[in-house]
């Protein structure tokens, strides 16, 4: 009796661990899971661009002063992305479509209230729940994508990271719209679509074989230091991405403001940004299948540097010219954004969903808190200045791409 449990429970574990390492057993893609959970990852990240362009109308309704719209900023990628790496462990161990599902409904209905608040401690709960669901649906979800794809992860893995890049991109535009049209309590209408699509993943993404024997937090860390070279790595690179994206996208628009460009056009800029950066992370999957992942990253980062500088350098003269810069400065450095994720589910891959966690929410969270000082600097010695510094970090980035192993680019 004790030998048939014994046997049962190696089955299961057998079965766990092939399901888990993706690429490595799975011949062919599930493009049914594949699918919603890229669909998924787009409404999500619309979640996550939500609040951006009416904070200034919630932020006037309730009188918050300028530095406490920072602090809500702050609530929000605490619990959107520092606390990736925890919802990851906690995916990876309970093997459930919990994360996936729930992070959605999280995220729909917190945001949907973002136009009812009225106590700035209301605005911090509403931003702390609803950007948690944006913390649950990702690293969960990017897990499953890595093992769902099969032999296709580079392709698969581009297209998910490119819905998710889609969907922020257009966040911005649906919020306004709704409240510009409508008003405020306008934003309970973004409730429905999230309601729908966690129906829709609960209804046709395969459920996770359960394992009852996954190793513990500690044998977790002991796995991913012993991986602590290519992991620190992979994190410096997400890291400089990050800061080179967020400083821009975050204070250039002062600068066009500054300029006297209407908030509609500054917008459109921020958005054809990260619609193109979505676009890239597709075409950067598809490339790191002909020239190798390492390579990609590299190019992705290096062409970025003149570009960023150049939005900056040609805004007075040639303002069409600097606009242009940016958006084709998005296009490149996202096009690594999935192809830098392959590479740590590679490394990991029994741990897919913590180190995702890290790569695509801890690294992003360490960047949002960064941006205040990043700002008082921005005060103190003028945006330009500032982020003519940061345009030429990604060469550091580019330059530490060069060290990871062959075994897994």
């Amino acid at each position: 009796m004790d030998r048939k449990k014994s046997t049962d429970r190696d089955n299961e574990n057998n079965s766990f661990e092939e399901f888990i390492k993706g690429s490595d057993v799975r011949e062919k893609a599930d493009l049914k899971a594949v699918g919603v959970l890229s669909f998924g990852h787009l409404f999500s990240d619309v979640y996550g661009g939500f609040i951006n362009p009416i904070m200034p109308l919630i932020a006037l309704k309730l009188s918050i002063p300028l530095g406490f719209v920072g602090l809500m900023y702050t609530i929000s990628s605490l619990s959107a992305s520092l606390m990736q790496p925890f919802f990851g462990y906690l995916s990876d161990m309970l093997t459930k479509r919990f994360f996936v599902f729930w992070g959605i409904i999280l995220s729909a209905v917190f945001m949907s209230l973002t136009g009812y608040v009225t106590h700035m401690w209301m605005l911090g709960l509403v931003l702390f729940f609803g950007s948690m669901g944006v913390g649950f649906y990702h690293p969960q979800a990017t897990a499953l994508v890595g093992s769902f794809s099969g032999k296709e992860i580079n392709n698969y893995m581009g297209v998910f990271t490119a819905c998710g890049t889609v969907g922020y991109a257009f966040g911005p535009l649906i919020s306004a719209s709704l409240v510009g049209a409508f008003g405020l309590k306008s934003t309970i209408a973004a409730l429905f679509p999230g309601i729908i699509i966690a129906l829709l993943i609960y209804k046709f993404l395969p459920k996770i074989p359960v394992y009852s024997n996954y190793p513990s937090l500690k044998d977790v860390f002991k796995t991913i230091s012993n991986l602590k070279g290519i992991i620190l790595n992979l994190s410096f690179i997400a890291i400089v991405r990050a800061l080179a994206i967020m400083s821009f996208t975050v204070y250039m628009p002062f600068l066009w403001k500054a300029h006297d460009y209407s908030i509609v056009k500054i917008g459109l800029i921020i958005s054809l940004f990260s619609l193109f950066g979505g676009f890239s992370s597709y075409w950067g999957g598809v490339l790191a299948n002909k020239i190798g992942r390492k390579a990609v990253l590299a190019l992705s980062l290096l062409p970025a540097v003149p570009a960023l500088y150049g939005s900056l350098f040609f805004l007075k003269t040639m303002p069409v010219l600097s606009f242009a810069l940016f958006v084709v400065s998005g296009f490149f450095m996202m096009s690594s954004t999935s192809v830098n994720i392959v590479i740590v589910q590679t490394a990991a891959p029994k741990n897919m969903g913590m180190v995702s966690g890290i790569i695509g929410g801890f690294c992003w969270g360490i960047v949002g808190l960064l941006l205040t000082p990043i700002g008082f600097l921005c005060s103190k010695y003028g945006i330009s200045h500032v982020l003519s510094i940061i345009a030429f970090m990604p060469i550091l980035g580019a330059i530490s791409s060069m060290f990871i192993s062959k075994k897994y680019a």
